[in-house]
């Protein structure tokens, strides 16, 4: 219980160490997709938070992780953004990002189910026959990388079809 009282209440270390810190009346902060809210360390480790934006009456809110990766609002935090626009695309696949896809300009963070319309990003997409093409034929695997990375789109988007 302590522990996560801790854990879901703490900010992580100015200096990049990865220890968290307990900043008193910080954790006080709601979630939100968009914030209004932005907070800032000092030398000495102090924190200091100033709106971002006029706020009405109503909560200060600022953004916990990226607001698209609902695994891990759940597991530290206990809740799922309903505000979101967009969720992480996790499906049975392997979704290891090689670095040849870092290298084309692909993260997890791009591969995007967007919540109300429904539309998958082009990057899940252009992951998933990058993939396919990898088992099936590698040279055309070859052919996709190079049309992608010459900005050749209509070369690219014919191998969607």
């Amino acid at each position: 219980w302590a522990f996560q009282i801790v854990y879901t209440r703490s900010f992580e270390a100015p200096d990049g160490s990865g220890d968290l810190c307990l900043y008193p009346i910080g954790d006080m902060f709601n979630h939100a997709t968009e914030a209004n809210v932005a907070y800032e360390y000092d030398e000495a480790g102090n924190c200091y938070v100033q709106t971002t934006t006029d706020v009405a009456a109503g909560p200060l809110t600022m953004t916990y992780s990226d607001p698209t990766n609902p695994s891990y609002l759940l597991a530290r935090y206990g809740f799922l953004d309903e505000s979101s626009p967009a969720s992480f695309c996790k499906l049975g696949v392997d979704w290891h990002i090689t670095d040849e896809l870092i290298h084309m300009g692909y993260s997890t963070s791009t591969l995007l189910f967007y919540k109300d319309t429904g539309e998958v990003s082009e990057q899940v997409w252009d992951v998933l026959l990058y993939k396919y093409l990898g088992e099936e034929d590698v040279g055309r695997q070859q052919e996709f990388y190079q049309a992608h990375m010459s900005g050749d789109y209509e070369t690219k988007q014919s191998y969607h079809e």
